[in-house]
């Protein structure tokens, strides 16, 4: 694992997984962190980045890390993607995109209403 530390935040854990045969994935976060929050993994092989859903089923969180190959070809500008989804766990809208895990956790619970 390795830490970053922003102005203005704690020091932070950044988990790494492997992810379509990228050995070094950052999540941009700890794990860890996210299901003591109530997330749960809902990648799918196919997807572009891995996801993780929070406990309500409603809001999906993709995870960028912009200095993966793929990530660097889709030319991504931000770390989190939170998506609403509708009653039967399909993608319904998208909330909005970040580069701040605060920021990110704070859209997950305005959407989670």
């Amino acid at each position: 694992m390795r830490s970053e530390t922003k102005k203005g935040e704690e020091k932070m854990k950044n988990s790494v997984v492997t992810w379509h045969g990228y050995e070094n994935y950052n999540m941009n976060c700890n794990i860890e962190d996210l299901k003591k929050r109530g997330f749960e993994c809902s990648s799918y092989n196919n997807d572009l980045a891995p996801s993780y859903t929070n406990k309500k089923g409603n809001i999906q969180v993709f995870f960028i890390d912009l200095n993966s190959d793929e990530m660097k070809a889709e030319k991504m500008t931000y770390k989190f993607s939170v998506m609403k989804l509708d009653e039967h766990g399909e993608y319904s809208e998208t909330i909005g995109t970040t580069n701040s895990f605060e920021e990110m956790l704070t859209m997950v619970k305005k959407g989670e209403k």
